[in-house]
């Protein structure tokens, strides 16, 4: 029986030697890696990402949009010129007798000259300024060359008693791109919310094995021990199945944990742009939870002016108003008469020669006033004037819709950031008890002072602590994003959060 005895703890004392160098060289492997933080992760993301550069793409496209719509405001030249132009046909030319003869004519035209127009935003009209030159060749009978010149011809045309397009149109342009920056930043910041989830998903999957792993560890190291104890006579048959099966179980849990870390391990590379290859350690983000505010009624009143200020989406809505409100003062001024200024003012002259053309040139001038009254209309102005009324009533209380809306979704986000930065201490300290627990049981196991069922009651529990207390960091830090998303408003900082890459108008 001594003889026994000591083969069972010569065993036992190698079984556990064993243990402790597989684990050390398992944490010194997982020590020498790199570790990845949630922060650097993000950061990847949003300067590698396919994400990012689509972002930043449709942020230029925006950018290049305003541009075009400013560019409409600068002085448009234009250099227009006709071929010479040929034509030879038999015309009908009525004699002073009031008689007719046909007679072949042949001739040639062309011209060139350049133009310049400018829009007027402050009006809506607009300027032209041009100067233009014209030969015209008689090829047939007696051949004959004359020059026509304008040397300078000055126009105005001017809308009266209407909308200001131009006007409108740069309003529009210029809350487009306020319009495009925001959703850019926003977007940025989705990516980040994005990252996150998958981060915590493969962190979620990294400890798990980590921690199966662990157990795979005991639980051989308890069914070597439990076939020297049964070849004893120290334990039934009944236990040591127990313990084969709950072996063949935690294998099962590690391969279908393995499978999983590959497949998230998959979807996280590609989201950040960065090589399947690649090893990835993944540190726990654990906030600073002392350093962490709760956020009161007047963070809420803070974070809803902040969304207002901030997000594309309460943009959007301005600017719907703005053509709303710009649809209804189009139907006012369609009931008034349309007046159009048109004035011109130049100098011309004509000769044979060129260099003639151009002397003694004569003054051109034109002003017309062109009106159009509406006298009826079988009331389609009116049907319009009360369109255009009700739908910006109806954009009015919309947005009054949202802004109710948006209080309460920042509400439920302040709540469940405030209910994460509180749960991360308590599931941490639960996550010490379970593990300090499952080493006692364990303990207690090998010198026989507890049953394997207790002891496996303890491994479920400890599993669940380690579970809970992840998914406390990861709701806190999916909470954090969350609100920056939704009010672009940082709230460590307590200021609006601005993307590098964030440009004013």
């Amino acid at each position: 029986m001594k003889f026994d005895f000591f083969i069972y703890s010569k065993f036992q004392k190698a079984i556990c030697n064993l243990q402790l160098v597989v684990f050390a060289l398992y944490f010194s492997k997982a020590a020498a890696q790199q570790p990845l933080t949630l922060q650097l992760a993000i950061q990847l993301a949003q300067q590698n990402s396919i994400n990012a550069l689509l972002n930043q793409n449709n942020l230029e496209i925006t950018n290049q949009n305003y541009r075009l719509q400013k560019a409409q405001l600068f002085p448009q030249i234009n250099l227009n010129a006709n071929l010479p132009g040929y034509n030879s046909s038999i015309t009908s030319v009525t004699q002073p007798d009031g008689t007719i003869k046909f007679t072949t004519v042949e001739q040639a035209y062309s011209s060139t000259g350049i133009s310049l127009s400018q829009k007027i935003a402050a009006t809506g009209g607009t300027f032209t300024a041009s100067s233009n030159v014209n030969r015209f060749d008689r090829l047939s009978g007696n051949r004959t060359t004359n020059y026509n010149t304008q040397p300078f011809v000055l126009g105005f045309n001017q809308p009266l008693f209407r909308f200001n397009e131009v006007a409108f149109s740069q309003k529009v342009a210029k809350l487009n791109k306020q319009l495009g920056t925001k959703q850019f930043t926003k977007q940025q910041e989705q990516l980040a919310l994005e990252v996150t989830n998958q981060y915590h998903t493969l962190l979620q999957t990294q400890q798990n094995i980590k921690l199966l792993q662990a157990l795979k560890l005991n639980t051989d190291s308890l069914l070597n021990t439990a076939r020297l104890k049964l070849s004893l006579g120290k334990i039934g048959e009944e236990e040591y199945l127990q313990i084969v099966l709950e072996q063949l179980k935690t294998t099962q849990q590690l391969q279908q944990a393995n499978g999983n870390y590959e497949l998230n391990k998959l979807k996280f590379c590609n989201l950040l742009g960065i090589s399947i290859q690649s090893e990835i350690f993944l540190a726990i983000s654990q906030p600073v939870v002392n350093e962490q505010v709760i956020l009161t009624g007047n963070s809420i009143s803070t974070l809803v002016d902040a969304y207002k200020k901030n997000s594309p989406d309460y943009e959007q809505q301005k600017l719907l108003q703005l053509q709303n409100e710009a649809a209804l003062k189009r139907a006012k001024l369609n009931r008034l008469p349309n007046l159009n200024l048109i004035a011109g003012y130049g100098s011309n002259q004509s000769a044979s020669v060129l260099n003639n053309a151009y002397q003694n040139v004569l003054t051109q001038q034109n002003a017309t006033v062109g009106i159009a009254v509406p006298l009826f209309s079988s009331g389609a102005n009116t049907a319009n004037l009360k369109i255009a009324n009700y739908q910006l009533q109806n954009q009015q209380l919309q947005l009054q819709q949202i802004e109710q809306r948006i209080t309460n979704d920042i509400m439920s986000q302040v709540q469940a950031y405030n209910i994460a930065i509180q749960q991360i201490s308590s599931a941490q300290f639960a996550d010490s008890i379970a593990q300090r627990r499952y080493e006692i049981s364990y303990n207690k196991y090998q010198a026989g002072k507890l049953t394997y069922t207790d002891l496996l009651n303890a491994q479920s529990q400890q599993l669940q602590a380690k579970q809970g207390y992840l998914n406390a960091i990861a709701a806190y830090w999916q909470a954090y994003y969350q609100l920056r998303v939704t009010t672009l408003y940082d709230i460590e900082k307590n200021k609006v959060f601005m993307n590098k890459n964030f440009v004013e108008p």
